[in-house]
């Protein structure tokens, strides 16, 4: 009984531990994304984002939801000198019907600064 049990808990661990690492792509939130193109280009990409930024008062929290709506993850956060700066990627599907490119050629990185405050405030799309 007590081996079943073990079982059945180190089973169901194994399958969380399977979902938070092969994470399933969530459905958007709403339409704002980038275009394919946009996407696609290393000066196109950063281009959207400073001009959504700017769209909508420096967000973060809205920025960041726009870049998870166009397929970007965050993967790295730096700390220092009182600023804060974020590094999300592509995936290798934007969207599906797309077609492949490879994050890191094909344009698929944007580092966003922000200042540590409450609400941070964008500094810098590069």
């Amino acid at each position: 009984m007590f081996k079943n049990v073990i079982l059945a808990v180190s089973l169901l661990a194994n399958c969380l531990l399977a979902y938070i690492i092969f994470k399933p792509v969530r459905a958007a939130t709403s339409s704002d994304r980038m275009t394919c193109e946009q996407a696609r280009s290393d000066t196109d990409n950063k281009r959207a984002v400073s001009k959504y930024a700017d769209d909508h008062s420096a967000s973060f929290s809205k920025v960041h939801e726009f870049l998870r709506n166009s397929d970007y993850e965050l993967k790295n956060v730096a700390v220092g000198d009182g600023k804060v700066a974020f590094v999300y990627t592509s995936s290798a599907f934007y969207p599906s019907t797309c077609g492949i490119h490879v994050p890191g050629i094909d344009g698929g990185i944007v580092r966003i600064e922000t200042e540590i405050a409450t609400d941070p405030k964008i500094r810098l799309v590069w």
